[in-house]
């Protein structure tokens, strides 16, 4: 130990220590919710890996005992981050957009290290979610281990601290603590926790323009009977694409065969859009890229109107993200090469869905 030792070694852009292994990246990013995630996680794979140590010290309880206490500790700051993970990571999902600063930093003051009260704001959540999504998330059976860790350390504190803050023995007696069993148990918690997210993650877009999206509500409704004879058209046009490309794949040909290789419904379609505004035109465009790319998180919604309300988020989102707007000058040419360069069924289901949403 020397007073010039340098503890904490980050390497820049490029550089690499020798052995690589040596190396970790620390997990973070400028995402304060998904370095929630990032922590429970860290912690999880850590008392893992400290669990994995307890077993292999089989009967050298100097060794182990102390691995009861970091281990719990671990687990409880589990529970902790993961609760405030999901509050934030869940409420856009009803409020339809994100705490703002002040909202953030009033919800971690006022929770602390007291995971009760994480629960008290989770909670709510979770019900109301879970009666508009599909869930398999047991909210009772989560909310007990919530309730489990809050009674055994309310403060976070007992597996830090010998004393409290008054300098006080936190415990004073040694108790037998089955570390198989906390393990076990919490190996499922854990478990469910992740197939939660992975069900409800992304299925809907809290973060949304709703300006833009009542725009293109707006624009839609003024489209309707134009969208109504482009799926007609395109109907034909996949239905024929189908039957010319059926067992032999996509023919490869030259630029000079290409206008004689074109199928009059092809055509039809593409002399259609050519005849629309710019409007119906972007709408149409929009139409495609929310059924392409948001069709199955909205669909998951149980009730109707909130299947139009996830639709009316992801419009705004599409909206935002198009380099054409509406009432604007648009670049007519790019809009329909997007549209007839797409396999003619796949425009056809994400145009034909969102409308079937919107019915």
């Amino acid at each position: 130990m020397k007073a010039k030792d340098k503890l904490f070694r980050f390497y820049k852009p490029g550089e690499m220590p020798e052995n690589p292994d040596d190396m970790a990246y620390i997990m973070w990013s400028e995402d304060s919710v998904f370095n929630f995630s990032n922590y429970s996680y860290a912690y999880r794979q850590a008392a893992e890996a400290l669990y994995e140590q307890f077993k292999i010290h089989a009967g050298n309880y100097a060794v182990k005992d102390p691995m009861g206490i970091t281990l719990t500790f671990m687990y409880r700051h589990y529970m902790e981050l993961t609760t405030k993970y999901l509050y934030l990571k869940f409420i856009p999902y009803v409020k339809g957009r994100r705490l703002n600063e002040d909202e953030f930093s009033c919800f971690i003051q006022e929770t602390n290290h007291n995971i009760n009260e994480v629960w008290k704001k989770l909670k709510p959540v979770l019900d109301e979610l879970s009666k508009k999504l599909k869930c398999s998330f047991d909210i009772k059976a989560f909310g007990h281990y919530v309730s489990e860790f809050q009674s055994y350390d309310d403060s976070s504190m007992k597996m830090r601290y010998p004393v409290d803050k008054n300098g006080k023995p936190i415990e004073t007696k040694s108790r037998r603590l089955d570390i198989k069993i906390l393990h076990d148990y919490m190996e499922d918690c854990m478990d469910e926790v992740d197939k939660l997210v992975s069900e409800w993650d992304d299925q809907i877009y809290w973060d949304d323009d709703e300006e833009l999206g009542n725009l293109f509500m707006k624009q839609y409704d003024n489209a309707k009977e134009d969208v109504e004879k482009f799926l007609d058209l395109q109907a034909k046009h996949a239905e024929s694409y189908k039957k010319r490309h059926e067992g032999n794949g996509l023919k490869f040909i030259s630029l000079k065969d290409i206008v004689f290789e074109r199928q009059p419904e092809e055509i039809a379609v593409e002399k259609f859009l050519n005849s629309l505004s710019d409007n119906h035109l972007l709408v149409i465009h929009n139409l495609y890229y929310i059924g392409n790319s948001c069709l199955r998180r909205i669909i998951v919604w149980k009730k109707a109107a909130d299947r139009i309300l996830q639709f009316k988020r992801s419009a705004g989102l599409i909206s935002r993200n198009e380099v054409n707007k509406f009432n604007k000058p648009m670049n007519r040419g790019e809009l329909i090469w997007t549209i007839m360069s797409k396999i003619p069924e796949n425009v056809y289901s994400a145009v034909k869905g969102c409308v079937e949403i919107c019915a």
